[in-house]
């Protein structure tokens, strides 16, 4: 009997968990609440933003030649006063810090000022007409909120600072498109790096409990509504075939373009900021108005409008779309790259399916929407399970999306070898005086640290 109530004891135990294993839960769900709060938030904001500026716009398409550039070069003052660590989609600066022999610019990088920084500048960069997004941004602000909450709970394990890092930018993903799914996917895809990485119920639960969030708030909503369309891939196939090329190419183009205009602007950036932040935006607004503004903020309303299948596509759409997007990323202003990307590759989607006048024109837009993502980042997963979650979870269309995207990012690796953010958060690496190397084995996890990583991470 002692035996037995010895065993049930230890055993109640283990089930509950220790005082440590529910203040980690606690810190996690905290944190994915208040995440979910702030993604909620910032698109509320950013949504505002985006709506003033059409509005400016329709009230004269010349306004943008003086609002652009000038609250670019006021965007650009602000992050110098606020802190350069701000700037850009916000996925590159996560990645860096998740390297845990620079978890020094883990408070640099991950501060409430930073959040601070990336939710206002990013929304007065829509407000000015900015081809950016706010998903980056969201995976930024969400890792740095779940990173200080864990702070202020003091969990300073190497693994559980890691794993909040992953969670609250997984999170962003999460709230931002209203898709746990995703949020969950691109936690293991692009964060952790691999499916080798070691998760736990935890930190899936967090995800989820974003979402669940902004569920609560708007409400059950797809970002892009529910649009028809359907696809066959053994009928299909020759244009979803020729969809994932197109799009593939022009994805990978894209990334290299950005790579390589990053590094030949960076000198002239940093010896005349504003002399670039002006030409940029100049280019900004000469676009806008040779497409009657259709280049201008995220790309939501084109990409809806395109989905509709009622407004055929011309190839001027999506390529200018791309060179608005590059322009407002080399200003160094903060802003995603997801909904300007996923708004390209319906310009895309919407031209090739005039060449199959027998396929469904959506259900190849929709296709091509996963394939330009995926050359863009390289992460096909991703990219098909995004596409699908934002379009009322169409499972109808997963295989054709699936198809496309794993075929693009093939394609786009022939064009450009590393996945954009990795190169991105390298060149960030460098600028910081470092480089970004393979971690050595004494800086990986043993496989003898399971247990104490499981005990850690309980769920």
């Amino acid at each position: 009997m002692r035996y037995y109530l010895f065993r049930t004891r230890r055993l109640s135990r283990r089930q509950l968990g220790s005082w440590q294993d529910w203040k980690l839960r606690m810190v996690f769900w905290t944190g994915a609440v208040l995440v979910g709060l702030l993604v909620v938030a910032f698109a509320w904001v950013a949504e505002l933003a985006s709506h003033t500026f059409v509005q400016l716009h329709e009230r004269s398409p010349l306004l943008p030649i003086l609002v652009t550039p000038l609250g670019m070069l006021i965007i650009v003052w602000l992050m110098r006063q606020l802190g350069t660590e701000s700037q850009g989609s916000g996925i590159p600066q996560v990645l860096v810090v998740l390297k845990q022999r620079y978890h020094w610019l883990r408070p640099t990088f991950l501060s409430l000022r930073v959040i601070f920084g990336k939710f206002v500048l990013t929304c007065l960069g829509l407000l000015c007409g900015a081809s950016i997004g706010r998903e980056g941004p969201s995976v930024h602000m969400g890792a740095a909120m779940m990173y200080s909450v864990g702070q202020v709970g003091r969990l300073h394990q190497k693994y559980v600072d890691n794993s909040l890092i992953v969670a609250g930018g997984a999170a962003g993903v999460s709230a931002a498109f209203n898709a746990p799914l995703a949020g969950i996917v691109f936690a293991i895809e692009e964060l952790a790096g691999s499916f080798e990485q070691r998760t736990s119920g935890t930190l899936i639960l967090a995800i989820i409990l974003s979402g669940v969030v902004v569920l609560m708030i708007m409400g059950h909503y797809s970002f892009f509504g529910h649009p028809g369309g359907k696809l066959d891939i053994t009928t299909d196939w020759v244009a979803i075939g020729v969809t994932g090329l197109v799009c593939g190419l022009f994805g990978g183009i894209f990334s290299r373009l950005l790579i390589r205009g990053s590094q030949f602007l960076s000198p002239f950036a940093k010896a005349h900021p504003y002399r670039v932040v002006l030409l940029c935006s100049l280019v900004l607004v000469f676009l806008g108005l040779a497409t009657g503004g259709a280049t201008y903020g995220s790309g939501y309303e084109q990409a809806s409008i395109l989905l509709t299948g009622e407004h055929p596509g011309n190839w001027s759409f999506a390529l200018a779309k791309m060179a608005a997007t590059l322009a407002s990323y080399f200003t160094g202003i903060p802003g995603g790259l997801f909904s300007p990307s996923l708004a390209a590759g319906a310009g895309f989607g919407n031209v090739i399916g005039g060449f199959f006048p027998e396929v469904s024109l959506v259900g190849l837009t929709l296709v091509a929407m996963a394939a330009f993502l995926a050359g863009v980042i390289q992460r096909p997963i991703t990219s098909f399970v995004i596409v699908m979650e934002l379009t009322g979870n169409r499972h109808d269309i997963l295989l054709p999306l699936m198809a496309g995207a794993f075929l693009a990012a093939a394609v786009a690796k022939l064009v450009w070898a590393r996945p954009l953010y990795d190169s991105l958060a390298e060149r960030m690496a460098d600028g910081q005086g470092m480089a970004l190397e393979k971690p050595k084995p004494e800086d990986r996890a043993p496989e003898t640290d399971k247990t104490d990583q499981e005990r850690q991470l309980p769920g």
